[in-house]
């Protein structure tokens, strides 16, 4: 009897932290963070899935230098699977250095006023040109159907 409680309260647990583990739905677990490096710059960018929009935490981290002259807004674009691209709306980070932390933002709709993410929509692409020396570095997301 003491056996099998154990057990039941083991997988309760189990159940539990899975649930609890689980990114937002139409976004792979292991993809809702995407690393790159840039030259000597590491860019990490989170994404929270369909139901939040298209909005990224990004982290720059270098130890080359400062990282306070790359506008996101500027240098970012979001690209879909159907060739749809858009700009960033914006780019909210404090100064950081060689650390910096913001939010990248970009808009829900496209310049015809078409969303930018549909229900075929399979993969997002975030582009950012010019940093650590490298001309494009391209983060991905694979979203489930």
């Amino acid at each position: 009897m003491r056996h099998r409680m154990i057990l039941g309260v083991s997988s309760l647990v189990l159940i539990l932290g899975l649930a609890l583990s689980t990114p937002a739905a139409g976004v792979r677990a292991d993809e809702s963070t995407q690393t790159s490096q840039a030259g000597a710059v590491t860019i990490k960018a989170t994404w929270q899935g369909p139901s939040v929009g298209p909005t990224f935490t990004v982290v720059l981290d270098t130890h080359a230098v400062n990282l306070d002259s790359y506008d996101l807004a500027q240098l970012a674009v979001l690209r879909t699977d159907q060739d749809v691209e858009v700009a960033p709306s914006s780019w909210d980070a404090p100064a950081g250095g060689h650390h910096r932390q913001g939010t990248l933002s970009f808009p829900t709709t496209t310049a015809d006023g078409s969303p930018l993410i549909t229900p075929e929509t399979q993969v997002l692409r975030l582009s950012i040109r010019e940093v650590g020396g490298i001309s494009e570095t391209v983060l991905q997301w694979t979203l489930s159907s």
